[in-house]
């Protein structure tokens, strides 16, 4: 690695600024900002491409993460190296972090071959917190889910917060976005038994009989499923719960129902 970039107000660090901080920059290329070796493997290793990628020897080599230079450079990737300065003002953390990549977006249009096997679906209605998206992706790749469709959400798939707090697995987990009456469409095609979550709902879901294939309807952070789905839905579940909350974190909900298929299957 020799050094490239050390100035912070290098264009191609401004560039980096704008692909972390910009939805419409991040369309506009068909990319994505990704922080930290470990994540940009995940991706790698998921078979998407990379077409840049960043390192700082100093920040490398504060994390003992020497051997990731020479792995992804057998990977065939070379590395453009920077100054401490101009990786810490890329980083979307103050401290900065030893790699940072540019990935190219991939197709999240909803079509009938997007899953793979029977796991169970969770589909995710406005959703609006990119950190509960990266959580429920890891959710759904630990616990054998057959993928994420994304109804109407209120944030973008490709952002940072998405990537980090997914640790790179948004590449391994089957994902769609569409609008609610396309992802109606394609649960009918999918013929899945659809359940819709309410902390309303009379039925728990630990006496319900679960079988593959499977599809649970979640709602949003803020006000849960709305009409639309009430309308099209007649099937619904809650998890029980004996303290005097009211409700969980919608990434706990998702892994209290995978896991539930997990030992029903």
């Amino acid at each position: 690695m020799n050094l490239i970039i050390k100035s912070p107000a290098n264009p191609r660090i401004k560039e980096l600024v704008k692909l972390r901080d910009s939805p419409r920059r991040r369309k506009e290329r068909g990319v994505f900002f990704v922080e930290g070796g470990d994540d940009l493997l995940a991706l790698i290793r998921a078979g998407k491409r990379v077409d840049e990628i960043y390192g700082c020897l100093p920040l490398i080599k504060s994390s003992g993460r020497e051997s990731l230079i020479d792995e992804l450079k057998k990977l065939g990737h070379s590395i453009i190296e920077t100054s401490s300065d101009a990786q810490k003002k890329a980083s979307y953390r103050t401290v900065g972090n030893d790699f940072i990549g540019v990935v190219k977006a991939w197709d999240l249009s909803i079509r009938t071959n997007l899953l793979q096997g029977d796991g169970p679906v969770i589909i995710l209605d406005e959703l609006e917190k990119p950190g509960n998206l990266g959580a429920i992706l890891r959710s759904v790749e630990a616990f054998g889910g057959a993928g994420v469709v994304l109804s109407d959400p209120a944030l973008d798939f490709f952002n940072a917060n998405v990537v980090r707090s997914s640790r790179g697995l948004l590449g391994s987990v089957p994902a769609a976005v569409g609008t609610k009456q396309e992802v109606l469409n394609w649960l009918k095609l999918s013929k899945r038994e659809i359940f819709a979550t309410s902390s309303n709902a009379d039925l728990d879901l630990v006496k319900v009989q679960l079988t593959q294939p499977i599809a649970f309807i979640f709602g949003s952070e803020k006000i849960g499923l709305g009409e639309f789905w009430k309308n099209a839905v007649t099937k619904w579940i809650r998890i029980p719960m004996k303290g005097s909350a009211s409700s969980l974190n919608l990434n706990v909900s998702v892994g209290c129902v995978l896991y539930e298929c997990i030992r029903s299957f």
